[in-house]
């Protein structure tokens, strides 16, 4: 949302040589002088969410601005990821139920050889599936946010919610745009706009592939 932001959190690298230790986190209003925002970038999907280069010449942020203590920037952005890894598997299930219960309207309007394009066994086991994933998807997500409720650790919960609702999403969508055949891939349905916002929750708070480092390297500490 940086076209429209107020503020933004800005981490920094305030001591290099500390590495991650080195970086303080800033809430910094975007007001302050020497701010300066391009244009909305032009994306593939999400596009009711707003977002745009920032660049800062020569601005200055006072102390009071800190966020948290200096050096602990990482700290802060670490903490804010698994919790936000829950929100993006939570993201990913409702672009995935949204094309799943169009898919599954859809199968009953649409007719082929005179009967309903859902009385055909392919199209009922790719429902089938796609409500499986769906589900599946909903009940990781579900145990991370308890667990985050809980005040407990959840880093490998969130990231098998996180890596594996994104990829159901990304599985759904298509198979709902196949059920939709070349209806769904005219922008008169919403399938296609699934298809393209689903992409982005396997990039986002941190890719498909570093959820597999984080879960990976929990199973190697045990």
């Amino acid at each position: 949302m940086g076209p429209k932001a107020d503020a933004i959190v800005l981490f920094t690298m305030t001591d290099p040589a500390k590495g991650n230790k080195g970086i303080t986190a800033f809430l910094v209003p975007t007001s302050t002088p020497g701010f300066n925002r391009q244009p909305p970038d032009k994306k593939m999907g999400i596009n009711a969410a707003w977002s745009c280069t920032m660049y800062f010449e020569d601005m200055k942020v006072p102390a009071k601005n800190l966020l948290g203590k200096e050096g602990e920037g990482f700290k802060v952005a670490m903490s804010t990821l698994d919790g936000g890894r829950i929100g993006i598997a939570a993201q990913a299930i409702g672009i995935a139920r949204a094309a799943f219960e169009e898919a599954l309207a859809y199968s009953g309007e649409r007719k082929t050889f005179g009967k309903p394009i859902r009385d055909h066994q392919a199209i009922q086991f790719m429902l089938a599936d796609m409500a499986t994933e769906i589900d599946a998807a909903r009940l990781l997500t579900l145990r991370a946010a308890l667990m985050k409720d809980k005040g407990q650790r959840h880093s490998p919960e969130s990231a098998m919610a996180k890596l594996y609702a994104s990829e159901m999403a990304g599985r759904v969508t298509n198979k709902a745009l196949q059920i939709h055949g070349g209806m769904g891939y005219s922008k008169e349905m919403d399938v296609e706009r699934h298809v393209r916002d689903a992409r982005i929750t396997e990039i986002y708070e941190g890719t498909s592939e570093i959820q597999r480092i984080v879960i990976s390297a929990s199973l190697l500490k045990e």
